[in-house]
């Protein structure tokens, strides 16, 4: 398994293998030579860093030895794989070269937006917005805590009603009966909801309920029959801000960077035109602000 797992990885490490910001000092340990040359630590820590935290985690665990002698082989692959690329001259391809030259524009994009914006991605702006988030935050909105029992026709869920009035149990019904296979061996569970994250029709019989009671008329939705039971309701309680932290760190990043590029676009004398390459009737307010690339690796 960990053999295969650092195979698949092969060219996400030949991918970043020449990155700048994991190139290997003088005094970095040699692992490996290959043909003469070094193989450093510092290479098996790029590979590393192309895998899964909780898989490195568990084979290490496992066998601490294992895990870094297959780091080792597979740096030495891409050494020798490596080596063999330049012997062939692909250094001068063309499609070579334009991949390079993308990758060189992807990495000084990365560098250029962290060092803009790490720094205002701090504790006091990500706090900040945790105190815009309890400000909006609903005061007096309610989640209820319900089980369901869902069945194919109106006429089983009539059935099952008439057993609860009979004193049958709700749970083990929803066990027997319930074609939801996500919530039935659970007695039908389906944890704390809020109103207006659900089905219309389904939150508007579930906050009509009592705790303790359930639908005597069945709910239809497009997924089928309901027979609702309502175990508890309470008032929603805002999320710790250790809890969302990571999400208002991004969200923060988010708006940095939308500010970053609305400066450069308004310094900037930009020209648009259309696939045919005729000028494209686009204002500035339509044209919007580019997300954050997906690959950029910048601080959160």
């Amino acid at each position: 398994m960990l053999k295969k797992l650092i195979a698949s990885t092969a060219l996400a490490a030949v991918m970043i293998y020449a990155s700048p910001s994991f190139a290997a000092t003088a005094t970095d340990t040699v692992v490996a030579k290959v043909n003469g040359e070094p193989v450093y630590k510092a290479d098996l820590e790029k590979i590393e860093k192309t895998l899964p935290p909780e898989l490195v985690k568990n084979a290490r665990e496992k066998d601490k030895e294992k895990f870094f002698a297959g780091l080792r082989d597979q740096a030495i692959d891409i050494k020798l794989l490596t080596d063999a690329a330049k012997k062939a001259n692909l250094e001068k391809d063309p499609e070579v070269q334009q991949a390079i030259a993308q990758m060189t524009d992807q990495v000084l994009l990365q560098a250029y937006i962290g060092k803009q914006l790490n720094p205002l991605v701090n504790d006091k702006a990500i706090k900040a917005k945790y105190d815009e988030f309890i400000k909006a935050f609903p005061k007096d909105e309610m989640e209820t805590k319900a089980r369901h029992i869902m069945v194919k026709d109106e006429a089983e869920a009539k059935k099952i009603i008439q057993d609860l009035k009979g004193g049958a149990d709700f749970q083990k019904l929803a066990r027997e009966k319930s074609i939801d296979k996500s919530t039935a061996n659970e007695g039908g569970e389906l944890g704390y909801m809020r109103k207006n994250d659900i089905d219309p029709t389904f939150g508007d019989a579930l906050f009509a309920l009592k705790p303790g009671a359930y639908n005597e008329t069945p709910v239809k939705t497009s997924l089928g029959w309901h027979v609702i039971k309502v175990e508890d309701r309470r008032k929603v309680k805002p999320p710790k801000f250790e809890e969302i932290k990571d999400q208002l760190g991004a969200a923060v990043f988010q708006e940095q960077f939308k500010k970053l590029v609305e400066q450069h676009r308004d310094k900037a004398s930009i020209e648009r035109f259309n696939a045919d390459g005729k000028p494209a009737a686009v204002g500035k307010d339509e044209a919007g602000v580019a997300s954050v690339p997906a690959s950029t690796d910048a601080k959160k």
